[in-house]
């Protein structure tokens, strides 16, 4: 890191710099929490940290990098550090949009490279359609969640395709076929949540605090998402939303998890980050 750069940086953030490449994080699992390190949580860390225009330490991006896949895309673990009591999870769409995006504006990626990357691994895979019971704010021909060949159906989550969004936004790809019905999606699934929190939490599997909607919302729209400028405000207008900058601050706020909450995330590094970025 140049020198001239070091009297600008907190202790903190100094700190990181010679810590583990990942930044650190717990999963609550079968009444057990344990400690993990993997590449989602690393990539908000990062996230926080470009967004407040600081330095980024190289050994986090060097740790994005680990997790992207011999099929291209990116996972939630390296290939090689998966946990013991981890299945083997495929590439998918939300990992591959957090950690490109983040590899593009640090340099790690060039510019063609990422549009190649987001059209094969998140453009290509959209869900045909849905079981006729189905929340009403699903829209056939949005992202599919997984990347998995031959898979018609798929769990969709609503926080994962606002990022998707802000990538093919930052990509000048928000022409490709998608990106409307996912944009149109969301401003549905805001509608019927209105201040049910509850109904609020179930738009995202994967996330098991709705903060994490509004955050994603928010990246989007200064990303230049259409349209999710308005709908940010209108999420956090909303009894669930209108503190999600704070929640998401807090050690104990889940920050994601496996389908409706069998296994949380929570990452009180993270939160320490996001705590002096909301500051």
């Amino acid at each position: 890191m140049n020198a001239a750069l070091r009297p600008h940086l907190s202790a903190d953030h100094e700190a990181m710099v010679a810590s583990p490449h990942f930044i650190v994080s717990e999963v609550s699992l079968g009444g057990q929490r344990l400690p993990d390190r993997n590449g989602f949580v690393t990539a908000l860390g990062v996230r926080a940290l470009r967004r407040r225009g600081l330095p980024l330490p190289a050994a986090l991006l060097d740790a994005l990098e680990r997790c992207r896949s011999a099929r291209g895309g990116y996972r939630f673990w390296p290939l090689d550090a998966r946990p013991h009591w981890a299945p083997d999870l495929p590439d998918d769409a939300d990992d591959t949009a957090i950690m490109l995006l983040e590899l593009l504006h640090a340099g790690r990626v060039d510019r063609t490279e990422a549009r190649r990357v987001a059209c094969l691994t998140i453009a290509r895979r959209r869900v045909a359609t849905f079981p006729l019971l189905r929340p009403p704010w699903l829209r056939p021909g949005v992202f599919s969640t997984w990347s998995r060949d031959g898979v018609r159906r798929d769990l969709v989550d609503c926080t994962a395709t606002a990022n998707m969004l802000a990538l093919f936004a930052t990509l000048e790809l928000s022409h490709l076929p998608g990106v409307r019905e996912a944009g149109d999606m969301l401003a549905a699934a805001v509608r019927w949540a209105g201040d049910d929190a509850l109904r609020a939490a179930s738009l995202s599997p994967f996330y098991p605090d709705p903060a994490e909607f509004v955050l994603a919302l928010d990246h989007a729209a200064e990303c230049g998402a259409h349209g999710l400028t308005a709908l940010h405000r209108q999420a956090a207008a909303t009894q669930w939303g209108s503190d999600a900058a704070l929640r998401s601050t807090q050690p104990d706020h889940a920050v994601c998890g496996s389908p409706y909450g069998v296994a949380v995330w929570r990452s009180p590094e993270l939160a320490s980050l996001r705590a002096k970025d909301a500051a």
